[in-house]
């Protein structure tokens, strides 16, 4: 197997929400930061012979790690040439494929075009929709008048919660949440920016009581095949924030059937679509049932790594592995 380049761009939804405008992409140093804290996760997926690119010289735990799993650190400035790795970042963002040459990896066949649409919210929408699985009262507004019709509508009781998000949004960014009728206050003045910002529409949804939380990973082949990698169980906080995952907790049999199902689904149309690579599939168990299709990620997630870290440990009881 060819060795891989491994990259983490962890802002790859901001990229890609950018990817519209003429400008390039100045990346905020919010994420900069991010990235640093976050590419060290990559070794759990990188095998030996691979390499990880980093972008400033590395901790002597980083160096200790990558060695103890015969991986290499390749420092961005000034990098050697890496023409024997296939680059493999976090996402396929215009700013990877431009890293990728500069640094002479080899770049697989990739769609760009195709890696924004289908990481879009609003395709995740409409496959739900056309699966008959879309939850009552979720929809897409492209107003604010329209938005907050559909507020008023899903949620006429003061205490009913709800939530508006943006296309590209990611890890509990880019959305407001909110209760009641009326939107107003705060969440008006987020919706009405967005609007103003951007032609395209938001997503609203009234809000799931979480019960469980589900993430499935899978692999898509050039030749079609599909490889379901496991089911990562995230643990959020009240707002859906993610703090961690919790490993080597059992799924009921028929729950995994259910959950390999509709990504089974959901692989199939992301390769008719022409993507190929990582994705992930979020469900969310909630108190009156299953929702099988949150979102769709067509790229790597926390979860990929949370499974290789339960692989590793293999607990033999439930533990907490929390984001770090």
């Amino acid at each position: 197997m060819t060795p891989r380049l491994w990259y983490m761009n962890a802002d790859f939804e901001t990229e890609l929400a950018a990817s519209s405008s003429s400008s390039a992409y100045r990346r905020p140093h919010s994420f900069i930061a991010l990235n640093r804290r976050l590419a060290p996760h990559l070794l759990r997926l990188a095998s030996a012979g691979d390499a990880l690119l980093v972008e400033e010289s590395p901790s002597e735990s980083l160096h200790s790690e990558a060695a103890r799993r015969g991986v290499e650190l390749v420092v961005l400035e000034p990098a050697t040439k890496q023409a024997g790795r296939i680059f493999t970042p976090w996402g396929w963002t215009r700013g990877a494929v431009a890293l990728a040459e500069r640094v002479g990896a080899r770049v697989p066949p990739v769609s760009l075009e195709t890696v924004r649409r289908v990481n879009s919210k609003l395709w995740s929408h409409a496959l739900e929709q056309e699966l008959g699985i879309l939850m009552p009262g979720a929809c897409v507004a492209a107003s604010f008048a329209e938005l907050e019709e559909a507020v008023a509508r899903a949620c006429p009781r003061a205490d009913d919660k709800w939530v508006i998000k943006s296309p590209f949004g990611f890890a509990a960014r880019e959305r407001v949440l909110g209760r009641g009728a009326r939107l107003e206050g705060a969440q008006a003045t987020w919706a009405r920016r967005q609007f103003a910002a951007s032609s395209e529409p938001l997503i609203f949804q009234p809000w799931l009581e979480r019960v469980r939380e589900y993430g499935v990973t899978l692999e898509i082949t050039s030749s079609g095949e599909i490889t379901l990698v496991g089911i990562s169980d995230l643990q959020t906080n009240g707002a859906g924030t993610g703090t961690g995952y919790l490993l080597g907790r059992k799924i009921d049999a028929g729950r995994r059937a259910e959950l390999e199902s509709v990504a089974r689904v959901v692989g199939a149309r992301l390769y008719r679509e022409g993507y190929v690579g990582a994705a992930g599939v979020d469900a969310l168990e909630h108190a009156r049932g299953l929702h099988p299709l949150l979102e769709v990620n067509a790229r790597y997630t926390m979860g990929f790594v949370a499974l290789a870290v339960e692989r590793a440990l293999n607990p033999q009881t439930p533990i907490l592995w929390e984001l770090k």
